[in-house]
């Protein structure tokens, strides 16, 4: 069947493109905490720590990931995701402190981090992550706590709501709900970070 134009519709004279007046010129746009702009700009990073364990026959009743910013790093870190992988039969409980300060103990650092972009290489970022089993004492804020069931994985997704400065740290401590089973557990991060100074006139 042949389609024709209604003849009651669009009767006034076309204008051409060039005769529109748009108040203002459309532009793509992009969710910032989806990583595109970051990644694009080489500062989109990504790193996982090595697996730890606690409860049961471990001597720890609580195990520790971090991710920190040194003091004199002159950036921010905007924490795009955590991921927390539960690799035992056991459920774990996890607490989470922000703007942490210090830390007082014994902390591995993850020799697995990378710039997220594959196109780009030999560019490191400021943003550590730290881990272990040995840690006394926290100087931070209690924010939150999470239940994660056996065998599963959660994601935080902070999509750059949780922001580090130089010289703090977002920590998360594990426990088991059982403690008469070992938990094993591993972490990862995704952040991105912005100088300091490009925000100073």
């Amino acid at each position: 069947m042949k389609i024709t134009q209604n003849q009651y519709f669009n009767k006034s004279k076309y204008l051409s493109s060039s005769k529109l007046n748009f108040p203002y010129e459309p532009k793509h746009t992009c969710d910032i905490s989806s990583g595109y702009i970051q990644s694009k700009n080489l500062s989109l990073f990504q790193g996982v720590s090595e697996e730890l364990d606690c409860g049961g026959n471990s001597t720890f009743e609580y195990a520790y990931f971090l991710l920190t910013n040194l003091k004199k790093s002159n950036i921010n870190i905007y924490v795009r995701n955590s991921l927390i992988s539960n690799l035992s039969a056991n459920p774990i409980m996890i607490n989470i402190y922000y703007c942490v300060k210090d830390v007082v103990g014994n902390l591995d650092k993850s020799n697995f981090t990378t710039i997220a972009n594959s196109n780009a290489s030999g560019k490191l970022p400021h943003g550590k992550i730290l881990f272990g089993n040995d840690l006394e004492k926290i100087y931070g804020i209690y924010g939150q706590n999470l239940v994660v069931s056996p065998y599963s994985t959660y994601n935080c997704r902070e999509n750059g709501g949780i922001v580090i400065s130089p010289g703090f740290s977002y920590l998360f401590e594990f426990s088991s709900i059982n403690t008469n089973i070992t938990s094993n557990f591993t972490m990862s991060f995704s952040w991105w970070e912005e100088d300091i100074s490009s925000y100073i006139d």
